[in-house]
C-alpha cells in the first residue's frame, strides 16, 4: 500500500486509470532507475457499455456505479503528485450521449481530469504498455487488444508501431447483439464470428501486407480464454484456434456461458465470454494466425510508460507536432518564430491571469498551436485558420487526447479574425476561462511575426486591470515595422470586442 505519512516517499509514485466499456482498471507503480515497479492494482467490473440504453446513454445505475468506483480509486491515490497521475476513458466514454456529465462528476469522484482517447491512441498506449512487458529483439509483433467496445490490432517493433488499427467491435458490443442472457447456439456463433469477419475484413489485407512473426494478445477476454484452454488441456500454451474451437464445443454443448462448468472460468468473465471469443475466432481466421501469446501488460501500463516518457523529456507529442509540420509543409521557421514570441508573453503573464489547470500543460498546448497555426493553408489559403482547427481536431496525433486537440483547435481557429467563443463549448470547465488569454498571446504573436523576416522579437507586456494590455517594443522597432504597428493597432479593435484594451509603445 501507498504510505500517506511521507509525501516525499510518494514523488516517484505514478497511477493510471483506464475507464474501459467493461472493466476500470487502476495501476500504481513507482519509478526505479527508469524501470516502472508494479506496487498495487485495483480492477472493478463496471460495465459501462452494458449500462448504455438504446439512446446511447449511460443509464443512472451505470453511471453511478462508475462514479462509485472511482470515488475508490481516489481514495488509493490522493497523495500520488497530481502529474504523476493519468486517466483516460475509451470506447464508451467516447460515444455516450451523456459522457460529458459523466466526466464532470468522474473528475471530483477521482480527483483528477479523465481524458478521453481516440481509438489510435488507445491502440498506441496498448502496444507501449506491452512491448515493456517483453524481451528486446527485434522481431515484428501483432498485437491484438478486445476492449468492451472496440478491438486494437496494432503492429510494431520494440516500442515503436508501424500500423495502429482500432475497430467498432468489443466483448461487450458483440454479446449483447449475438448472445442475449448468455444463452448460445451454433446458429448465433456462426453469426457472430461472421460478424467479426465482416468488420476485420477491411483491414486484413494492410495487416496481411505488414505481417508479424509473433502474434500477441492482451486485455482480460485474451487473458481469460487463454488461461481456459491451459487449465483445460486445450492448449498446451498460449492460444490456439483449435483450443478455441474445443471451448466453443463445450459452450454449444452446455447452451449457456452463464451457468456452464469450466476450470480457468471467472464468474466476473461470464458476461462477455461469447462475444470475446468470436472476435478472437473471427481474427484467426482471417488472419491466419496458428497461436498468440499472452501479454499480461495493456493500456494502462502504457499509460505509465508515456507519463514517464514525458517527464522525461520523451514526450511523443512532441513527434506528432513535427510529424504534421512535415506533411502540411509548414514554413518552421516561421512557426518557431511565432511559439518563440508566445513563450515570451506567456512568461510575462502566466502568474498573473493563472495560466494553470490540473492535468492541462498549457504552455506547451499553446506552443504546438503556434507551431501548427498555418497547416491550413496546405488545403487552401482562403478560411486556412479554419482548415488548421478542423485538422488539429480530426487528425489522428498520437499522444494527444481529445481535449488537448480541442484546445489547440479553438486556439488556431481564432489566430485572427472575428472572435468566437463557440469553439469552447467542449472544453473542459477547468481550462474555458482561460482560453481569451491564451487566444490574446498567440494572436499577438501572429500579428508581431506577420512580415515573416524571422527576427527574434521580445516585446514587454505589461498588464492593469486583468485585460488592460500594453506592449512595449524596443526604441524605435515599430517605427521601423509599419505593417506591424498597423497590424496590432488593428488587433486593438479585434481584442477589445472580448474585453481586451491593448496600447503600443
Amino acid at each position: 500500500m501507498i504510505d500517506t505519512n511521507s509525501p516525499s516517499s510518494n514523488e516517484d509514485l505514478f497511477a493510471a486509470i483506464d475507464l474501459g466499456s467493461n472493466s476500470f482498471h487502476m495501476i500504481v507503480a513507482r519509478d526505479v532507475h527508469g524501470q516502472m515497479q508494479v506496487i498495487d492494482k485495483h480492477k472493478e467490473m463496471v460495465r459501462l457499455r452494458s449500462g448504455l440504453d438504446k439512446h446511447g446513454k449511460l443509464t443512472d445505475k451505470a453511471f453511478e456505479e462508475g462514479i462509485a468506483c472511482l470515488e475508490r480509486f481516489g481514495q488509493l491515490i490522493k497523495d500520488i503528485p497530481k502529474e504523476n497521475v493519468r486517466a483516460v476513458g475509451t470506447n464508451t466514454l467516447r460515444n455516450a450521449v451523456n459522457s460529458r456529465e459523466f466526466l464532470k462528476q468522474a473528475k471530483q469522484a477521482l480527483g483528477h481530469s479523465i481524458q478521453i482517447i481516440a481509438g489510435q491512441e488507445e491502440a498506441r498506449l496498448i502496444y507501449l504498455g506491452v512491448a515493456h512487458g517483453l524481451a528486446n529483439s527485434d522481431e515484428q509483433r501483432l498485437v491484438m487488444d478486445i476492449g468492451g467496445g472496440s478491438t486494437e490490432y496494432i503492429i510494431g517493433k520494440q516500442f515503436e508501431n508501424s500500423h495502429l488499427t482500432s475497430t467498432e467491435m468489443g466483448c461487450v458490443s458483440i454479446t449483447q447483439t449475438y448472445f442475449p442472457k448468455g444463452k448460445v447456439t451454433e446458429e448465433n456463433f456462426n453469426l457472430a464470428i461472421a460478424k467479426c469477419r465482416q468488420v476485420l475484413r477491411p483491414h486484413r489485407s494492410t495487416l496481411r501486407k505488414q505481417g508479424w512473426d509473433i502474434a500477441i494478445g492482451a486485455s482480460g477476454t485474451i487473458k481469460s480464454i487463454g488461461q481456459i484452454l491451459e487449465i483445460n488441456s486445450w492448449s498446451e500454451s498460449g492460444i490456439t484456434l483449435q483450443g478455441m474451437f474445443d471451448l466453443s464445443k463445450a459452450l454449444l454443448k452446455e447452451g449457456s456461458a452463464q451457468s456452464i462448468k469450466l476450470a480457468g472460468l471467472k464468474d466476473e468473465r461470464r458476461p462477455v465470454l461469447l462475444g470475446g471469443l468470436a472476435i478472437l475466432m473471427a481474427t484467426f481466421i482471417e488472419l491466419n494466425i496458428e497461436h498468440m501469446q499472452v501479454s499480461q501488460n495493456a493500456l494502462r501500463e502504457g499509460l505509465v510508460f508515456d507519463t514517464l516518457g514525458r517527464l522525461n523529456a520523451e514526450d511523443v507529442r512532441e513527434t506528432s507536432v513535427k510529424a504534421m509540420q512535415q506533411w502540411m509543409k509548414v514554413d518552421t521557421e516561421q512557426a518557431d518564430m511565432v511559439a518563440k514570441t508566445a513563450k515570451s508573453l506567456y512568461k510575462q503573464s502566466h502568474n498573473l491571469w493563472r495560466l494553470h489547470s490540473d492535468g492541462y500543460d498549457l504552455k506547451r498546448l499553446l506552443k504546438w498551436a503556434c507551431r501548427l497555426h498555418e497547416i491550413g493553408i496546405a488545403v487552401s489559403f482562403k478560411r486556412s485558420r479554419h482548415h488548421s482547427a478542423y485538422l488539429i481536431a480530426q487528425a489522428d496525433m498520437a499522444g494527444f487526447n481529445q481535449q488537448e486537440k480541442l484546445i489547440m483547435s479553438s486556439l488556431v481557429l481564432n489566430q485572427r479574425g472575428k472572435y468566437s467563443d463557440e469553439s469552447h463549448e467542449e472544453i473542459d470547465d477547468s481550462v474555458k476561462p482561460l482560453m481569451p488569454y491564451l487566444t490574446a498571446l498567440l494572436r499577438l504573436s501572429v500579428r508581431i511575426h506577420r512580415g515573416r523576416d524571422l527576427e527574434h522579437v521580445d516585446p514587454t507586456l505589461i498588464i492593469a486591470d486583468d485585460k488592460q494590455l500594453h506592449l512595449e517594443f524596443e526604441e524605435k522597432w515599430l517605427d521601423e515595422h509599419p505593417l506591424t504597428r498597423l497590424d496590432l493597432e488593428s488587433e486593438a479593435k479585434h481584442l477589445d470586442k472580448f474585453g481586451f484594451k491593448l496600447t503600443l509603445a
